[in-house]
């Protein structure tokens, strides 16, 4: 009875891991490529910044929905790889359809499987928005005429320092 919830917890930190993982190294990108989107801010340019973003946050929910769903699988707690996929996107994202259930002891995974989806579709969710709202600030600050970042202010600040 104990193994599945350790399991769950388990799965929970792996999620999360994955997804901080995932969303930091979507940061480290954006803030690479900043100065090449404050250049050129277009939609040509910005479609793409949103689509990539939309694609790798889309891809870590998948990555963790199947790690959720191979470990039903391994544990023969469903009956093929493809509905333990389908429970588990269905569970991690609270859709819950009911046509499928877990074994008895395994039942609490589920509910540990929708608390972390939802935990971490929230945390995209907000990601998103934060990267959308940077846009917008851009947007605001090109149409009022106003210098396009303080990004190159505290890079000549720190130039004139070193």
């Amino acid at each position: 009875m104990l193994q599945p919830i350790i399991a769950a917890v388990v799965l929970a930190f792996v999620s999360a891991i994955i997804h901080a993982l995932g969303l930091l190294a979507l940061l480290y990108w954006q803030t690479r490529q900043w100065h090449r989107i404050e250049a050129d801010f277009r939609p040509r340019r910005n479609l793409p910044v949103f689509l990539l973003l939309f694609g790798v946050i889309l891809g870590l929910h998948l990555v963790e929905i199947g790690a959720w769903a191979g470990v039903y699988f391994w544990q023969h707690c469903l009956p093929d790889l493809e509905t333990s996929f389908c429970f588990s996107g269905a569970t991690y994202t609270t859709l819950g359809y009911g046509d499928v259930v877990l074994p008895r002891p395994w039942r609490l995974a589920g509910v540990m499987e929708s608390l972390t989806g939802v935990l971490l579709l929230g945390w995209s969710a907000a990601f998103f928005f934060a990267v959308v709202s940077r846009f917008f600030d851009l947007r605001v600050r090109r149409w009022l005429g106003a210098p396009a970042s303080t990004t190159k202010t505290i890079e000549h600040k720190n130039e004139v320092k070193g």
